[in-house]
């Protein structure tokens, strides 16, 4: 099959490396041209997860791209950007997009959907998130951060052979996939969870495994959970894993030696994904009036981070 994936960061490649292992043709967009001058001379580089050593990458053959207007055709589309780039780069790459030719979002956030549905139709998308780990190395370079599944369903609940062929392409090559009903649900519990996870990791700068290491940690991840549970009640939103505890500390536990997404984001410079996690939260509290404090201080928290990194803050606190 020919897929294009938009977005080559840690999810990106690893879905490639997968992927192309199993013989599909993969595109990766990426508007780093050294990212893609990497991929494009030597493919994409896999280091399994726990280990260290360079010379322990192998390298998988892919093709990549800076911008998706390069490219004429593709049979499956995988949307692997931030958040805050989902709508320039589906504009992009609208042309590869129709019934026949999904695209399925892999994100951790909220309004993805809703923002790819003001370019493509609704026809075209098929939901999707995973539990899948990584971290970026160098460029066109991922150590694998832990293993999970990945879940696709069509957005509006139901089920269709779209969505088990492709779940079956996905299982076939090495990324255990499973099709359901219900996806919108399932994926509130992993924002939920995440977005505890994520901010957290990115303010401390621990590994998600260290959060587990003092009741605070604990309790504070707790408290989010609780805000974001409580958030998705008052929406109607069907929880589908009703122990999002138990979902939290499994995670921390799978993945506690990587370092989560938006932890890599604030060490690299880049803008995180806080909007579209502990922010959408906020939002969608604020509309049925459930307070959440302890997400909105972490959207806080996070964004002081940003600012830190980007306006070039001085140690000693005042900005150069």
């Amino acid at each position: 099959m020919n897929i294009v994936i938009l977005g080559a960061g840690a999810i990106g490649r690893l879905f490639g490396i997968y992927l192309a292992r199993n013989g599909h043709r993969v595109n990766l967009v990426d508007p780093s041209r050294e990212g893609v001058e990497a991929i494009n001379s030597q493919g994409l580089g896999f280091m399994e997860q726990g280990s260290s050593d360079p010379d322990a990458v192998s390298f998988v053959p892919a093709h990549a791209v800076t911008h998706a207007g390069e490219l004429r055709e593709a049979e499956l589309t995988l949307l692997a950007v931030k958040s805050h780039d989902t709508l320039a780069a589906v504009q992009a790459a609208s042309h590869l997009i129709n019934a026949d030719a999904p695209i399925i979002t892999l994100q951790t956030g909220l309004g993805n959907i809703e923002l790819m549905e003001q370019v493509v139709n609704k026809e075209g998308i098929i939901g999707g998130f995973t539990f899948m780990a990584g971290t970026a190395l160098g460029p066109g370079i991922v150590r694998q951060g832990g293993a999970g599944k990945t879940y696709l369903g069509e957005i509006g609940g139901g089920m269709s052979d779209r969505v088990r062929d492709l779940a079956g392409m996905f299982t076939e090559a090495g990324l255990v996939c499973t099709p359901v009903h219900r996806l919108m649900g399932r994926l509130w519990c992993k924002v939920i969870v995440y977005s505890a996870i994520n901010a957290l990791t990115a303010v401390l700068q621990v590994k998600n495994g260290q959060l587990l290491e003092s009741i605070e940690g604990i309790t504070l991840m707790k408290r989010l959970v609780d805000e974001g549970q409580q958030v998705a009640r008052a929406h109607a939103v069907d929880l589908v894993f009703h122990d999002l505890y138990g979902l939290l500390f499994d995670a921390c536990r799978r993945t506690q030696q990587n370092i989560s997404s938006m932890l890599q984001d604030i060490l690299s410079g880049q803008r995180t994904e806080i909007e579209a996690q502990c922010g959408a939260l906020v939002q969608y509290g604020e509309q049925v009036g459930v307070a959440t404090p302890t997400q909105q201080t972490m959207v806080e928290l996070v964004k002081l981070l940003e600012r830190k990194v980007t306006d070039g803050w001085a140690e000693g606190g005042g900005a150069r």
